[in-house]
């Protein structure tokens, strides 16, 4: 006899199409809260799932969720209107992900009242709910003897949804990249969280590669832990994975443990869209020492303290070139909250019969700029004399310097030792940013 699972699921199911770039071929699975199912099963944890999903995916959703593991599955309600897509344009995450939710604008929801009843009937200890397109509360209202934990993701842009609450949630999950963070974050965590206090008991911000911050309403304890890094291979899915890990974890560990070993398990599941793969590293982690885990430390580096770091871009960053590659690292960098600085757009481009007086305007106001800056990335576009001089004169001038080789074409060994790192990969470029500047290492 199968027994009782104490962890239920609910949100939607879609598909994930994380399309074709010059370096990855196209990829397609299933998403949505089959993330977080991917995460139990690591685990080895039993749960359930209640979903919502359009008919043509039911089959397929019953038959990948059975070879996870999962006890029993409830279909809430089905989606017409729209085949639940989402187009993803990049998965890593280096900057905006570009989604597309195909008709998102059609969608309509029939709600399966005798299967809603049937998971309020089941008594589960822990509810994880990923916002979606559902109404969080015809599904709450038959809920009322479950922890309620929930993922905000990105479809909420203020607080509405929660304000005929009768009873605080046990966790309320938020990201960085969320609408609602965006709309409510006034670069001060303790203000932030005041928004939530009549709303859940704690409050989990996951900042992305730069760690996550938590705060206990009852004790006002606030717990910071950081990112773990890796290189990663994407990133969708990433956060549904920690909180799942989480509800897991927080009743038999502290609250800083529960949220260490959720950001270990979390770096596993960005390092592979294998799930055999990602178990195995689960299994690693699960084999570690809590305490060790923790003392490793990562990268912590707060949202707001990201805006204060200003960063100088070397490039040829004129009008007549394409300079395609040093919008994208600047749009990749202010998505993470850095401060990006472009000295030609700032400063000035010097024009082809500048005088000597003009020259000398420019070269001091570049350096004077350049010193306001905690580091550089250079973007070779080609061997444009400039950019080249910026690199040695930061460098000189003990700076951390990056090169950002779009093309691939940096061979001088003073070139390419020089830096601290040289890559074709945006995405090492970011996460380097935040190894640099993180609090803990």
């Amino acid at each position: 006899m199968i027994s009782k699972s104490k962890i239920c699921l609910i949100g939607d199911v879609v598909v994930d199409i994380t399309l074709k770039t010059s370096e990855e071929g196209i990829k397609l699975r299933l998403g949505g809260i089959i993330h977080a199912a991917r995460c139990l099963w690591a685990l080895n944890i039993e749960f359930d799932v209640g979903y919502f999903a359009p008919s043509y995916l039911d089959e397929s959703i019953e038959k990948y969720l059975k070879s996870l593991g999962c006890n029993e599955i409830l279909k809430l309600g089905t989606v017409n209107g729209a085949p639940y897509v989402f187009l993803i344009n990049e998965a890593k995450e280096v900057g905006d992900q570009g989604y597309e939710f195909i008709l998102r604008d059609d969608i309509k929801l029939e709600y399966y009242s005798s299967a809603i009843d049937k998971l309020g009937s089941n008594n589960y200890d822990d509810l994880l709910f990923i916002s979606g397109n559902y109404e969080f509360d015809i599904i709450k209202s038959k809920t009322t003897k479950s922890r309620i934990h929930i993922d905000v993701a990105n479809n909420l842009t203020d607080l509405s949804l929660f304000k005929d609450l009768t009873n605080k949630l046990s966790t309320l999950f938020i990201s960085t990249s969320s609408e609602l963070f965006r709309n409510l974050y006034k670069n001060d965590f303790m203000g932030f969280k005041d928004h939530f206090t009549d709303i859940t008991e704690r409050l989990i911000l996951k900042e992305n590669r730069g760690g996550s911050r938590a705060f206990d309403f009852e004790t006002n304890e606030l717990v910071s832990v950081p990112a773990q890094t890796r290189p990663i291979v994407h990133s969708v899915g990433v956060g549904d994975v920690y909180n799942a890990s989480y509800i897991c974890h927080y009743p038999m560990l502290t609250y800083e443990s529960a949220l260490n070993i959720s950001s270990w398990v979390a770096m596993e599941y960005a390092t592979t869209t294998y799930p055999d793969d990602f178990k195995t590293g689960v299994k690693r982690i699960l084999k570690s020492n809590i305490d060790e885990l923790v003392c490793m430390g990562g990268v912590n580096l707060p949202w707001e303290s990201r805006k204060q770091i200003n960063i100088y871009i070397a490039a040829p960053d004129f009008d007549f070139i394409n300079t395609a590659p040093i919008e994208l690292l600047v749009e990749s960098l202010k998505y993470h909250n850095f401060s990006p600085r472009r000295p030609i757009k700032e400063n000035g481009q010097m024009e082809k019969d500048a005088s000597s007086t003009r020259k000398r305007e420019l070269f001091t106001n570049d350096i004077r700029l350049l010193d306001q800056c905690k580091m550089l990335i250079a973007v070779l576009l080609y061997n444009d004399p400039g950019t080249l001089i910026e690199i040695g004169f930061a460098a000189a001038r003990s700076k951390p310097v990056m090169v950002y080789d779009p093309y691939k074409i940096a061979e001088n060994c003073m070139l390419t030792e020089l830096p601290i790192l040289v890559s074709s990969d945006l995405d090492e470029i970011i996460s380097q940013v935040f190894i640099i500047n993180s609090y803990d290492k």
